[in-house]
């Protein structure tokens, strides 16, 4: 689908919008979904400056008490994110209500920098100051949860931030296909994979014992449309339960789930390795760790993107195709899109699942080089974002 290319777009600035400050404790995965955007766009020469907004009530200190932004756990793990990849001085995070609340650069150095920029990358539709959001000469927008997103504007009214926008982009492969069942709210979308920066992702560690994915047990709630329910991945675990049981092969959930939740004791007695994602997923560096120093990646994915057959493609099986893992992915309809077999294997059933992890055992050597050329043939950022920006008519 997308190929890597040696030429460069023409530098210029741009803004990328996120919500890396958002989700501070054991979410390093979610901060590399907008990492790549950042770090991919600085590679293809652009200044970049990312830029957040918060509610208040999404702040709270490390034991998820309410607290100021400027004094929460969420700015003190933003500023270390952007320390760590060079960024302090390029971005700033600042009260949805209230932008003079704020850490790193004041708005209105970045309201000057949107008048002087080429395009804003608008992931999930997060930035919605307009002084910010309708500067730029375009306006992209990026859907990073395809089918939900298009659930909750058209069914519920929930405010996605669709509207004014130049063009329009989802990580579901299959969203404009007549195969999908979710409404496009009127949108033309243009089908992109996740892009993923090959060289933060370099791997010389030796794969270990555990095949492993990170997810949310319950992130939200459900959600309808036309009659039929789209959930979350709870529902798409527990319909393979008992795969430990057909497998030789260890399979670890680094996974956050509540305590008290009864579906996690049915877990653990059914065989599954159960780690919590606030150790092994705390920041970036060590959500890559883990990432790396695992076999390989098992999952599901999140009912709803399965009902809706959306084609969604996950950011961190990109990473693990990356870091030359296999990754054995519960199949959206990507598979129509994405070439499977060698390095990345679908499934649907148990019986799929437990077929697959044998292939991938029977020649592990041959589907780890495979997941990493598979990752530098389609989700090099390189192509990716030059693909979006062309697209966008950079």
């Amino acid at each position: 689908m997308v190929t890597r290319t040696p030429t460069k777009i023409n530098r210029g600035r741009i803004l990328v919008a996120g919500a890396i400050a958002a989700h501070p404790i054991g979410g390093g995965g979610n901060t590399w979904a907008f990492l790549q955007y950042v770090l991919g766009l600085k590679r293809l020469g652009f200044e970049v400056c990312y830029v957040e907004e918060i509610p208040a009530e999404r702040c709270f200190d490390a034991q998820w008490n309410p607290t100021p932004l400027t004094c929460s756990h969420n700015a003190m793990y933003f500023l270390e994110v952007m320390r760590a990849f060079g960024l302090l001085g390029h971005a700033s995070l600042w009260l949805d209500t209230d932008p003079t609340v704020r850490v790193g650069l004041p708005v209105a150095t970045v309201e000057a920098f949107a008048r002087e920029a080429d395009a804003i990358l608008n992931l999930s539709g997060r930035m919605h100051r307009q002084e910010v959001l309708q500067a730029p000469r375009k306006r992209i927008y990026v859907d990073l949860d395809p089918g939900f997103t298009q659930i909750w504007h058209e069914q519920y009214g929930v405010d996605m931030n669709l509207r004014n926008h130049d063009v329009y982009f989802t990580v579901g492969l299959c969203l404009a296909s007549a195969e999908c069942l979710v409404p496009s709210c009127g949108i033309s979308w243009n089908p992109t994979v996740p892009p993923v920066v090959l060289d933060a992702w370099h791997n010389d560690e030796a794969p270990g014992p555990h095949y492993t994915t990170v997810a949310d047990w319950r992130g939200y709630s459900p959600v309808q449309w036309q009659g039929t329910w789209y959930g979350q991945k709870s529902e798409e675990f527990l319909r393979i339960l008992h795969l430990p049981r057909h497998t030789p092969a260890v399979l670890e959930l680094c996974l956050a789930i509540h305590p008290n939740e009864p579906d996690l004791n049915k877990l653990r007695e059914a065989g599954w390795r159960i780690i919590d994602p606030q150790d092994r997923a705390k920041d970036p560096m060590a959500y890559r760790h883990y990432i790396q120093r695992s076999r390989g990646e098992f999952t599901v994915v999140k009912n709803g993107y399965r009902v809706g057959r959306t084609g969604w493609f996950s950011d961190r099986t990109a990473c693990y195709l990356a870091s030359g893992r296999p990754a054995i992915v519960q199949d959206t309809g990507f598979s129509n899109v994405l070439p499977t077999g060698s390095g990345l294997v679908c499934f649907n059933t148990l019986e799929e699942a437990s077929e697959a992890l044998r292939a991938v055992e029977s020649d592990y050597a041959w589907h780890a080089r495979a997941a990493r050329e598979l990752a530098r043939e389609h989700f090099d950022s390189d192509s990716v974002l030059q693909r979006i920006l062309q697209l966008a008519g950079m």
